[in-house]
């Protein structure tokens, strides 16, 4: 029951099995699977072919099928039901110049009259930002000394990472920036000693791109799973304890990957959003919105801590 097909150019190797309602074991793509595939795929493809020829940028395109076979008489694919995800970010005009591109799609034209085609298109959306910062429990505090307990419930990992003058983790990819993201593991990063500056990235959020100074007071910054991010340390460095949350997936070996905006179109596109700034001001957390890096100064002169603003003056005169 089962086939391989060899593409001769590139020697790429396409198995197919019977499916299990038709005396097989389903352990690979059925023929009349890679006929749904052919559909989808060039959807795809044209899509793409006219996105190049207007020089946008897509991010990532999703297409389900389901494929439905007769029930009664000869067997053969009855219909074909595709719904298609668009990314967020596209404009109607260019919505709707890709689903027209699609009726140029040469495979259907020739399922079109064989076969009951139906199409669903919807935009995805983005999530609302989650960022969450964790307080600490000061229970004691005598001159020059302060108690506290940096438990986060939940926590199964712990980690110092202590960055000795102004370090960069992860270091740069010559040119471009480079971010962690974790899978398994929901990150609570509380400074210790010193300050550091987390930007964050997340191409899912409706808000994508975060910048947050982060000092002791603020307690345990949470970088949920699947956000990218990256810091630094001031001249003086800084000591930070992660108090980690890890599921039964967890691998160190595969959490702390670098990965490159060189060939991440979405985050690139994230990171050129206008950022938000998170602060501590007079003991209280506040985020600020700036429509671009130039006018941060403008927004953040309102605020009344110099200690603030002399962070923030240093990071932006280090850009």
């Amino acid at each position: 029951m089962h086939t391989e097909a060899q593409h001769e150019r590139s020697g790429q190797k396409l198995r197919t099995d019977a499916p299990l309602d038709h005396a097989g074991k389903g352990e690979n793509f059925a023929p009349t699977d890679l006929l749904a595939t052919a559909l989808g795929s060039c959807f795809l493809t044209v899509m793409g072919i006219t996105a190049e020829e207007n020089g946008w940028e897509l991010d990532e395109i999703k297409i389900e099928i389901e494929k439905k076979m007769t029930t009664v008489g000869p067997r053969m694919i009855e219909s074909l039901s595709l719904l298609i995800e668009m990314p967020a970010d596209l404009k109607v005009d260019q919505l709707k110049t890709l689903q027209k591109a699609t009726k140029d799609c040469p495979v259907l034209r020739n399922l079109n009259d064989s076969i009951k085609i139906k199409i669903k298109w919807f935009q995805a959306k983005k999530k609302k930002t989650l960022l969450t910062f964790v307080p600490t429990n000061v229970f004691r505090e005598t001159p020059q000394v302060t108690f506290f307990d940096p438990g986060v419930k939940g926590s199964n990992g712990s980690d110092v990472v202590i960055h000795h003058g102004d370090a960069l983790s992860p270091p740069n990819d010559d040119d471009f920036e480079q971010y962690y993201v974790h899978y398994h593991q929901t990150d609570n990063n509380l400074v210790l000693s010193g300050s550091r500056t987390f930007t964050l990235l997340n191409p899912e959020w409706d808000e994508p791109h975060h910048i947050i100074f982060l000092n002791q007071k603020m307690g345990a910054l949470q970088i949920p799973i699947g956000t990218y991010h990256r810091s630094v340390s001031g001249r003086e460095g800084s000591m930070v304890l992660n108090q980690s949350v890890r599921d039964n997936n967890f691998d160190p070996n595969q959490e702390f990957i670098p990965v490159s905006l060189r060939d991440r179109v979405d985050l690139r596109r994230a990171k050129a959003a206008d950022p938000v700034l998170w602060i501590l001001d007079n003991g209280r957390i506040r985020r600020v919105a700036a429509e671009s890096l130039s006018n941060v100064n403008k927004n953040i002169s309102e605020l009344n801590s110099s200690d603030t603003l002399k962070v923030i003056h240093e990071f932006l005169g280090n850009l």
